[in-house]
């Protein structure tokens, strides 16, 4: 059976952006029809923001008004730390200072309670095509409209959830950046990034294993900018500290069939305060790169796609968007 998969992948809040100007430029191509919807980390709330079928214009407009600063608040919560039983269990495999480092990443030093209460006061029920995915110290973790499932690393394969979990939950915990955010509990297990899975910054190989039927097509937006190589080598040493037995996974067929690959030097990732100008600017860059690879691919979609043109500025981006989603 045909199905076709749409990834917006990680990469903090420059991926929320361009994430956004991505889902846009598809709606306004005429792509509706996903199978599945899947976001990573930043990546999950324009994914998550177009599966649910919120108008589009309304989600822009909170979007570019939304201080993301304000979503991420000093951790202050009392009592011991709620890692340290966990650490415990893991005497003996780690070395003390290893096993150190990994509590305080698990800890962070914000919470990302107002993050999952916005996402939820505007998502009001899990989208049945959307997943994302958070990481634990020996699996990956995903999240769907018909439960909760871990992948461990080892090979195995347990049903968390015949149900799916909370909306809030789900997003904070592949949002959750060691060190920076904390940590999110469920079910006994402590979750962070998606992004540090083994499957996590390469999101495409896990849909071809797990969602892909006999045939389909996978359309992924990955957004890079001037730090784009620290952000890797950052991934990779939280994967080394956090993520036991992780190496004992090695993804394969990581191309996607589409690559929506929006550059944008002038934003960082974890760029949490950034002016209007700048959020349009990752718009306008995700806009732009989708329709440049609809325009080489049109043939591809059974339905057709809106022959358009990139735009020159966010206003023009806004113009057309209004007259075809408007």
């Amino acid at each position: 059976m045909y199905s076709r998969h749409l990834i917006v992948q990680q990469g903090g809040t420059r991926s929320l952006v361009t994430g956004m100007g991505a889902t846009i430029a598809l709606k306004v191509a005429g792509l509706n029809g996903w199978s599945t919807i899947g976001g990573i980390s930043g990546g999950s709330i324009p994914a998550i923001l177009m599966a649910s079928k919120l108008d589009s214009l309304t989600a822009l407009e909170k979007i570019l008004a939304c201080d993301f600063s304000q979503l991420f608040q000093p951790s202050t919560r009392g009592g011991a730390d709620p890692a340290a039983a966990f650490a415990a269990t893991q005497d003996g495999e780690r070395t003390p200072t290893h096993k150190f480092v990994a509590r305080m990443l698990r800890k962070g030093m914000m919470h990302t309670d107002k993050l999952g209460a916005l996402i939820e006061s505007q998502v009001k029920t899990w989208p049945e095509s959307f997943w994302t995915m958070a990481s634990s110290e020996s699996s990956h973790v995903v999240f769907t409209s018909t439960g909760v499932y871990e992948y461990g690393f080892d090979g195995s394969f347990s049903v968390l959830s015949n149900e799916p979990a909370p909306i809030s939950l789900a997003i904070r915990a592949t949002c959750a950046v060691p060190g920076l955010l904390e940590a999110v509990e469920y079910r006994g297990r402590y979750l962070f990034d998606g992004a540090l899975s083994p499957y996590g910054d390469k999101p495409v190989a896990w849909v071809r294993k797990h969602l892909l039927g006999d045939e389909g097509l996978i359309v992924s937006c990955f957004s890079t900018g001037k730090d784009s190589r620290k952000n890797s080598m950052l991934l990779n040493l939280g994967r080394w500290l956090l993520c036991h037995n992780a190496s004992k996974v090695a993804p394969c067929d990581r191309a996607a069939d589409i690559n929506i690959n929006p550059h944008v030097p002038e934003l960082n990732a974890l760029r949490f305060k950034m002016t209007e100008a700048q959020k349009q600017l990752g718009m306008l860059a995700g806009f732009n790169a989708t329709m440049t690879e609809l325009s080489k691919h049109s043939s591809v979609f059974q339905e057709g796609v809106r022959n358009l043109s990139t735009a020159t500025d966010f206003a023009m981006l806004l113009n057309v968007a209004r007259q075809f989603l408007g």
